[in-house]
């Protein structure tokens, strides 16, 4: 619920939830949805994850590009996995 009001957090939670099949089927088409959503916000770990997501082609047309946009823009938030 706190995922269609627009929570960060919870969109990002979410989308931890749908990679990695935890209560639900796993999907990495929804993960991409989720942490597009929470990336859009800013959520650095969004972005970080969402980049591997690109990096790999999984739930997401691969896309080098993509990848590293959302990398660098967790890395300039600190991220200290991406930097």
């Amino acid at each position: 619920m706190s995922a269609s009001q627009g929570s960060a957090s919870a969109q990002y939670e979410l989308g931890i939830l749908y990679q990695n099949g935890q209560g639900v089927d796993q999907s990495y088409e929804r993960a991409a949805e989720y942490y597009e959503a929470a990336a859009r916000q800013g959520m650095a770990d969004a972005q970080f994850l969402l980049s591997g997501l690109y990096c790999n082609g999984q739930g997401v047309d691969q896309n080098y590009e993509r990848a590293a946009e959302y990398l660098e823009a967790a890395a300039k938030q600190g991220d200290a996995d991406a930097q």
